[in-house]
Protein backbone atom coordinates (compact mmCIF):
# COMPACT_ATOMS: atom_id res chain seq x y z
CA UNK A 1 0.00 0.00 0.00
CA UNK A 2 2.88 2.35 0.70
CA UNK A 3 3.93 2.16 -2.98
CA UNK A 4 0.62 3.74 -4.09
CA UNK A 5 0.12 7.47 -4.53
CA UNK A 6 -2.84 8.88 -2.60
CA UNK A 7 -4.63 9.73 -5.87
CA UNK A 8 -3.78 6.50 -7.74
CA UNK A 9 -6.19 5.48 -10.52
CA UNK A 10 -6.68 1.91 -11.78
CA UNK A 11 -8.18 1.09 -15.20
CA UNK A 12 -9.66 -2.41 -15.04
CA UNK A 13 -9.59 -5.19 -17.63
CA UNK A 14 -13.26 -6.03 -17.03
CA UNK A 15 -15.10 -2.77 -16.40
CA UNK A 16 -14.98 0.82 -17.60
CA UNK A 17 -15.37 2.05 -14.02
CA UNK A 18 -12.27 3.69 -12.60
CA UNK A 19 -10.93 2.58 -9.23
CA UNK A 20 -9.59 5.70 -7.54
CA UNK A 21 -7.63 6.30 -4.37
CA UNK A 22 -5.05 4.43 -2.36
CA UNK A 23 -7.50 2.54 -0.12
CA UNK A 24 -9.72 1.40 -3.01
CA UNK A 25 -6.82 0.21 -5.17
CA UNK A 26 -5.16 -1.52 -2.20
CA UNK A 27 -8.44 -3.36 -1.46
CA UNK A 28 -8.71 -4.37 -5.11
CA UNK A 29 -5.16 -5.77 -5.22
CA UNK A 30 -5.78 -7.63 -1.95
CA UNK A 31 -8.81 -9.27 -3.62
CA UNK A 32 -6.68 -10.05 -6.71
CA UNK A 33 -3.96 -11.73 -4.68
CA UNK A 34 -6.53 -13.65 -2.63
CA UNK A 35 -8.27 -14.90 -5.80
CA UNK A 36 -5.34 -16.47 -7.64
CA UNK A 37 -4.70 -20.17 -7.05
CA UNK A 38 -1.47 -19.73 -8.97
CA UNK A 39 0.13 -16.72 -10.62
CA UNK A 40 3.53 -16.12 -12.14
CA UNK A 41 5.15 -13.08 -13.72
CA UNK A 42 6.58 -14.09 -17.09
CA UNK A 43 8.04 -10.80 -18.34
CA UNK A 44 8.81 -7.27 -17.16
CA UNK A 45 9.64 -4.01 -18.94
CA UNK A 46 10.32 -0.42 -17.98
CA UNK A 47 10.79 2.86 -19.79
CA UNK A 48 11.21 6.01 -17.74
CA UNK A 49 8.35 6.27 -15.25
CA UNK A 50 6.35 3.49 -16.95
CA UNK A 51 6.67 -0.16 -15.91
CA UNK A 52 4.82 -3.24 -17.15
CA UNK A 53 4.72 -6.89 -16.26
CA UNK A 54 3.05 -9.82 -17.96
CA UNK A 55 1.56 -12.62 -15.88
CA UNK A 56 -0.45 -15.81 -16.16
CA UNK A 57 -2.28 -17.91 -13.63
CA UNK A 58 -5.44 -19.66 -12.50
CA UNK A 59 -8.50 -18.29 -10.79
CA UNK A 60 -11.17 -20.77 -9.75
CA UNK A 61 -9.52 -23.36 -11.99
CA UNK A 62 -9.60 -21.20 -15.14
CA UNK A 63 -6.56 -20.01 -17.07
CA UNK A 64 -6.10 -16.25 -17.30
CA UNK A 65 -3.19 -14.11 -18.45
CA UNK A 66 -2.59 -10.43 -18.81
CA UNK A 67 -0.42 -7.47 -18.10
CA UNK A 68 -0.33 -4.59 -15.67
CA UNK A 69 1.14 -1.25 -16.76
CA UNK A 70 1.85 1.28 -14.07
CA UNK A 71 3.17 4.82 -14.09
CA UNK A 72 5.05 6.43 -11.24
CA UNK A 73 4.79 9.96 -9.91
CA UNK A 74 7.77 12.23 -9.16
CA UNK A 75 8.21 10.57 -5.74
CA UNK A 76 8.32 7.08 -7.28
CA UNK A 77 4.84 6.05 -6.10
CA UNK A 78 2.32 4.34 -8.39
CA UNK A 79 -0.08 6.96 -9.80
CA UNK A 80 -1.79 5.02 -12.61
CA UNK A 81 -2.39 1.32 -13.33
CA UNK A 82 -3.91 -0.24 -16.44
CA UNK A 83 -4.74 -3.95 -16.48
CA UNK A 84 -5.51 -6.00 -19.60
CA UNK A 85 -6.19 -9.72 -19.86
CA UNK A 86 -7.35 -12.70 -21.87
CA UNK A 87 -9.16 -15.01 -22.69
CA UNK A 88 -12.72 -13.85 -22.25
CA UNK A 89 -13.59 -16.89 -20.11
CA UNK A 90 -10.64 -16.05 -17.87
CA UNK A 91 -11.68 -12.41 -17.62
CA UNK A 92 -15.19 -13.48 -16.68
CA UNK A 93 -13.67 -15.59 -13.90
CA UNK A 94 -11.56 -12.57 -12.95
CA UNK A 95 -14.82 -10.64 -12.59
CA UNK A 96 -16.65 -13.32 -10.59
CA UNK A 97 -13.72 -14.29 -8.34
CA UNK A 98 -12.06 -10.95 -7.72
CA UNK A 99 -15.28 -8.95 -7.88
CA UNK A 100 -16.82 -11.08 -5.14
CA UNK A 101 -13.80 -10.72 -2.86
CA UNK A 102 -13.53 -6.98 -3.53
CA UNK A 103 -17.24 -6.42 -2.85
CA UNK A 104 -17.04 -8.50 0.33
CA UNK A 105 -14.12 -6.37 1.62
CA UNK A 106 -15.84 -3.08 0.77
CA UNK A 107 -19.59 -3.73 1.20
CA UNK A 108 -20.06 -7.02 3.06
CA UNK A 109 -20.92 -10.62 2.24
CA UNK A 110 -24.60 -10.10 1.32
CA UNK A 111 -23.78 -7.51 -1.36
CA UNK A 112 -20.88 -9.63 -2.63
CA UNK A 113 -23.14 -12.68 -3.04
CA UNK A 114 -25.85 -10.59 -4.73
CA UNK A 115 -23.28 -9.31 -7.24
CA UNK A 116 -21.65 -12.72 -7.80
CA UNK A 117 -24.73 -14.87 -8.46
CA UNK A 118 -25.77 -13.31 -11.79
CA UNK A 119 -22.18 -13.48 -13.09
CA UNK A 120 -21.51 -17.16 -12.30
CA UNK A 121 -22.73 -18.46 -15.70
CA UNK A 122 -20.37 -16.15 -17.62
CA UNK A 123 -17.06 -18.09 -17.38
CA UNK A 124 -18.45 -21.43 -18.63
CA UNK A 125 -20.58 -19.65 -21.23
CA UNK A 126 -17.57 -17.80 -22.64
CA UNK A 127 -15.48 -21.01 -22.49
CA UNK A 128 -17.91 -22.50 -25.01
CA UNK A 129 -16.50 -20.01 -27.52
CA UNK A 130 -13.00 -21.57 -27.38
CA UNK A 131 -13.73 -24.61 -29.61
CA UNK A 132 -15.67 -22.41 -32.03
CA UNK A 133 -12.81 -19.92 -32.18
CA UNK A 134 -10.27 -22.68 -32.89
CA UNK A 135 -12.53 -23.98 -35.69
CA UNK A 136 -12.94 -20.48 -37.17
CA UNK A 137 -9.17 -19.86 -37.03
CA UNK A 138 -8.33 -22.99 -39.05
CA UNK A 139 -7.74 -22.46 -42.77
CA UNK A 140 -10.70 -23.40 -44.95
CA UNK A 141 -10.70 -27.07 -45.83
CA UNK A 142 -8.13 -27.93 -43.14
CA UNK A 143 -9.00 -30.99 -41.13
CA UNK A 144 -8.48 -31.32 -37.43
CA UNK A 145 -5.52 -33.50 -36.55
CA UNK A 146 -6.62 -36.77 -34.99
CA UNK A 147 -4.20 -36.31 -32.08
CA UNK A 148 -5.67 -33.00 -30.85
CA UNK A 149 -8.55 -32.99 -28.41
CA UNK A 150 -11.27 -30.58 -29.62
CA UNK A 151 -12.16 -29.11 -26.22
CA UNK A 152 -8.77 -28.97 -24.51
CA UNK A 153 -6.60 -25.87 -24.28
CA UNK A 154 -3.07 -26.28 -25.62
CA UNK A 155 -0.62 -27.35 -22.91
CA UNK A 156 1.58 -24.29 -23.45
CA UNK A 157 -1.25 -22.06 -22.11
CA UNK A 158 -1.26 -23.76 -18.74
CA UNK A 159 1.00 -22.46 -15.95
Amino acid sequence: METLADDVVLHSAVTSALFEGKETVADLYAAVLDSFQHVEVIDEFESGDTHAFFWRGRIEGRFVEGSDRFRLDAEGRVREITIVGRPLSGLATFLTGIGYRFARRRRGRAIAVALRLPTLPLPPLFALMDPLSRWLARPRGARRRASSAPLERPRRDRP
